[in-house]
């Protein structure tokens, strides 16, 4: 018995060492080992990134137990962690001498560095966001043509086997941080007017394409710069963020807010009115509530806002503080069953979620079987 016990603890040892070397893909960049398992979270957790250190850190709905997940103190992030649908996958962007986007399984602890299947076009990949079934993978691939101008296009690349496909192909239009509706039938996206020799972009508005880049669709066609945030799960509304409140005079302060609208780009409502510059923003899963980070205006020092993560509710558009902490790139972690269950911030109820619906296969959005399900 002794003999089996020690043969276990030795397999055990070289298990957990070759674990620890799974979250570390080779190639470009240094992917920190995660310090938790997602998979067994039993409250409302969020996902940050950390501007007081290279880390992403986790904190619950209600703004207590922030704590590490993700960073060394070296390898830096562009962007925080992004989170599927299903619960069984993260990806993660990690800069340390060049730009690598990773895929973390979370139920088999290991990662890959989609780098050794994208194709090398010069460029840097960033700015991912997961297809609604949690098998594609989109990423900016962003070039730099001249010193002053700049290209884009967007790729999705599949975290199974590997096949990848460049989505846009438009010769003036740069497309940055793509999100998926829900069915997984379209992506949308902002996209800045190539930037003439001169300097300067003309503007920047939110579009739509199909998953596979035909039917480009404006939504905002306005003179403000906007910029797309995230899609809805129940596929309603789109949030944005943007200048407009300053260009139409709303307001004497030179701070963009968050706005939705539909799909269609019809009924646009004002989100936030404060003096803060607010960025990311991402829906609960049952869309009542969207959480977001905040900073001071840089130059308003007599009445500096309020710096932290904030959430929401949709309907009332009532603004909670969840923490007051240096932070971006604000998601809800959809993995354990954190993305199950929801807790009423006031206490007065609970409420359960439910399990976000797959999304159906097709050419562009394959069904969950070639996961392996």
């Amino acid at each position: 018995m002794r003999q089996d016990a020690g043969l276990f603890a030795v397999c055990a040892v070289a298990a957990a060492l070759l674990l620890a070397g799974a979250w570390r893909a080779s190639g470009v960049g240094a992917l920190p080992t995660p310090e938790e398992d997602v998979t067994k979270l039993v409250k409302p957790t969020l996902s940050y990134r950390s501007l007081e250190g290279y880390e992403i850190r986790l904190i619950d709905w209600d703004g207590e137990n922030d704590r590490l997940w993700l960073g060394d103190g070296k390898a830096r992030f562009s962007g925080g962690a992004v989170w599927t649908p299903d619960g069984k996958r993260a990806a993660a962007v990690v800069y340390d001498g060049g730009y690598a986007p990773y895929v973390l399984d979370l139920e088999t602890r290991s990662a890959q560095n989609m780098l050794r299947w994208l194709p090398r076009t010069g460029g840097d990949y960033i700015h991912a966001a997961w297809s609604p079934d949690g098998i594609w993978l989109t990423l900016i691939d962003g070039r730099r043509i001249t010193n002053t101008i700049l290209h884009a296009d967007i790729y999705k690349v599949n975290a199974i086997n590997g096949k990848h496909v460049r989505v846009t192909k438009f010769p003036k239009l740069n497309p940055s941080y793509p999100v998926w509706s829900p069915d997984g039938k379209r992506l949308a996206f902002y996209g800045l007017n190539e930037p003439k020799e001169n300097g300067g972009s003309v503007d920047s508005e939110v579009y739509t394409v199909n998953a596979d880049g035909s039917n480009l669709v404006n939504l905002t066609n306005h003179t403000a710069w906007d910029f797309v945030r995230s899609w809805s799960p129940d596929g309603k509304k789109i949030v944005f963020r943007s200048w407009r409140s300053v260009l139409d005079g709303a307001e004497p302060k030179n701070v963009p807010d968050l706005y939705m609208m539909n799909p269609d780009g019809s009924d646009v409502d004002r989100l936030t009115f404060s003096a803060a510059l607010e960025f990311d923003a991402s829906w609960s899963p049952d869309s009542q509530w969207i959480v977001y980070s905040t900073s001071s205006k840089p130059a308003d020092t007599d009445n500096p806002a309020d710096e932290g993560i904030y959430r929401l509710r949709v309907a009332t558009k009532e603004v909670q503080l969840i923490k007051r902490v240096q932070a971006r790139n604000v998601a809800w972690v959809m993995a354990g069953k954190s993305r199950f269950l929801s807790v009423d911030p006031a206490g007065k109820k609970k409420a359960q979620w439910g399990a976000v619906k797959a999304a159906g296969g097709s050419e562009n959005n394959p069904a969950p079987q070639d996961n392996g399900e």
